[in-house]
Order: structure tokens, then sequence, then C-alpha cells
């Protein structure tokens, strides 16, 4: 069995698209985004657990532009 990487709050934050650290902690607190793996003192993410949130993220997005782009057809 292959180790995952872990991904330290910097690079959640720039994998999000640069978004802040109060951000990433809102997410967690919102369920949006699962608890992170402690190591001591800071924090990190399993890699997949953060790509299927983008992915997540990529797929409301499109919902939407498709339940928009209905609603003008109509």
């Amino acid at each position: 069995m292959v180790a995952e990487s872990l991904l330290p709050l910097a690079e959640v934050c720039a994998r999000l698209g640069r978004c802040h650290r109060a951000t990433v902690y809102r997410m967690v607190a919102s369920g949006e985004l699962p608890q992170p793996v402690k190591l001591g003192s800071r924090s990190a993410w399993p890699e997949s657990e953060v790509e299927a949130v983008i992915e997540r993220l990529k797929l409301a997005r499109n919902a939407g532009q498709t339940a928009g782009q209905d609603a003008e057809a109509a």
C-alpha cells in the first residue's frame, strides 16, 4: 500500500484558489472539507480528500450553469 500525501494548510489554500487559511477552517466547520489530520500542532489534509472537495465544487458549479441555461431556454 502506498502512503497518501498529506497537504499542509498552505497547500490546501493554494489548491482551493489561493484562499485564506480562515476560509479553509470555515469549510471544515461547515462540513465542506473534512477535519484535518493533526501532526503535532500542525494540520494537514489527505490529498484525495482535498481533490474530492474540488471535484464537488466543480460539479456544483456545472449544475448551477446547467440550471441557469435551462431557465433561459424556457
